[in-house]
């Protein structure tokens, strides 16, 4: 499994930044969302270029062969 990591910066006015790594595509809003359901209203989003990526697919390759 890769690393996913949530970067928390409280700036000096008391705002919150979270940042997202490891988490392709639009997942990375629902692997916050317990911070900002906590945190309070969102005032800004702002996407990385992970946001865009295409979400990886697990693949499990399963042979059957005639024993």
């Amino acid at each position: 499994m890769k690393r996913r990591d949530i970067v928390i910066t409280i700036n000096e006015d008391g705002g919150v930044d979270i940042k997202v790594e490891g988490v392709p595509g639009a997942d990375c809003i629902d692997f916050t969302k317990f911070l900002e359901e906590e945190l309070g209203d969102v005032t800004h989003r702002e996407h990385t270029s992970e946001y865009f990526q295409q979400e990886e697919e697990e693949s499990v390759d399963i042979q059957v062969g005639k024993g």
